[in-house]
């Protein structure tokens, strides 16, 4: 028995063709602006400032992969205090501006080699660059998910043994909320709205609550709480929810009777039988994951749901015990065109595992697209997600 998914938007999804016009579109606009640039600044020929503007516009993804690859944080850095983290975070916010400036500053030096002079190509990088950040926020306006903009993906995975009274046994799986400058928790709490008629049995959380402000961490974990549940709400934690302070996210969710599943696991009972959730802390950029601990005292052989804020987490001997690993982090690559897939994606799953039900080394992955984003924040063909998964006896 395979996997039956179905997949329904809480209103509208802004579809695929849209997102290719306004793409399309970008390039012109991205290609003509940089012309014009070359062509009054530098004083170029149009012929000239024309094909070295496809220049810098074939420039951009590459550019765009270089600083998605400095903001991700290096594996080195999980045992610095937290104030060296925040330090960090904003060093490398700075850089994602400066990077692509310095790109196209040595692109341009390089293409007129002898007829340029340093200080001239940094000037027109820096026209370049802001020109392209200008047109970013027009993006980000475009781009930047809508309430009605969320999905939600139905899910029936098969799980060999599972006890009788858990066929039908149904968990909705949110994750990476980041309440934010981006997303505040009223924006948030819209993008919630639709799930709180589901009434699962569980809802598991997969990290990643706030990436900053006072009060956020708090707000979200009300809005978990304030979801109708027969089992309650189970919880990991998230890279972002250790860098705004592990304790205190504990501390909110702990306070409003969500289980924080910190390389642990609980039991559910359904007369004599059982269905184990386990969790692990941030197996991501932390490390702070420990698959032997969170299985401690489970019976060989039985059914166990593990909770990881991580996808890499799946890739470990240890993750074979569990019939299904509930994750998140990736938020789907956030920016995803066709034919290509995501740009990139924070795991070593690739760019293939980005989202969606995967079947590993024999367990099901399922990897979550989030509800919330970080740094750019915009989504294309990839909207926000609210998973119901349906557990199925085989």
């Amino acid at each position: 028995m395979g996997p039956i998914v179905t997949t329904s938007c809480l209103q509208t999804a802004s579809p695929s063709r849209r997102h290719a016009t306004i793409l399309a579109l970008l390039l012109l606009w991205l290609a003509l602006g940089y012309t014009a640039i070359l062509v009054f600044l530098a004083h170029f020929p149009w012929a000239t400032a024309l094909w070295q503007a496809g220049l810098c516009l074939i420039a951009n993804l590459p550019l765009l992969l270089a600083v998605l690859r400095v903001l991700t944080l290096p594996k080195g850095l999980p045992r610095l205090p937290r104030r060296a983290h925040l330090a960090v975070g904003a060093l490398l916010s700075l850089v994602q501006f400066l990077l692509p400036w310095v790109g196209w500053s040595a692109l341009v030096w390089l293409a007129n080699a002898g007829r340029l002079f340093g200080s001239e190509s940094l000037a027109i990088g820096a026209a370049i660059a802001f020109f392209s950040y200008l047109t970013g926020l027009v993006l980000l306006f475009l781009f930047h998910p809508r309430p009605r903009d969320v999905i939600l993906s139905r899910h029936e995975v098969p799980i060999p043994d599972l006890p009788p009274p858990f066929d039908g046994y149904q968990i909705l799986h949110l994750s990476d909320t980041h309440a934010g400058p981006f997303l505040s928790p009223a924006m948030l709490a819209r993008r919630l709205a639709a799930a709180a008629s589901l009434r699962p049995d569980l809802v598991a959380f997969t990290g990643d609550l706030a990436t900053s402000g006072r009060g956020r961490v708090e707000a979200v974990a009300d809005l978990l709480a304030g979801l109708s549940t027969r089992d309650g709400v189970a919880a990991v934690l998230g890279n972002h929810d250790h860098w705004i302070g592990e304790e205190r996210v504990i501390a909110a969710l702990s306070h409003r009777g969500i289980q924080v599943l910190a390389n642990s696991h609980l039991a559910i009972s359904r007369g004599e039988a059982t269905l184990f959730i386990a969790g692990v802390n941030d197996a991501s950029y932390l490390q702070r994951d420990d698959l032997a601990a969170a299985l401690k005292g489970i019976p060989h052989n039985a059914p166990i749901i593990l909770l990881s804020h991580s996808p890499d987490i799946a890739s470990k001997p240890l993750a074979a015990h569990a019939s299904l690993v509930l994750t998140g982090h990736t938020h789907g690559g956030q920016v995803v065109l066709p034919s290509i897939g995501p740009l990139y994606t924070p795991s070593r799953l690739g760019r293939k595992r980005a989202s969606g039900l995967h079947r590993i080394a024999g367990r099901w992955l399922f990897i979550n697209r989030g509800l919330g984003e970080i740094f750019p924040p915009l989504r294309i063909n990839c909207p926000p997600e609210i998973a119901l998964l349906t557990l199925r006896r085989t």
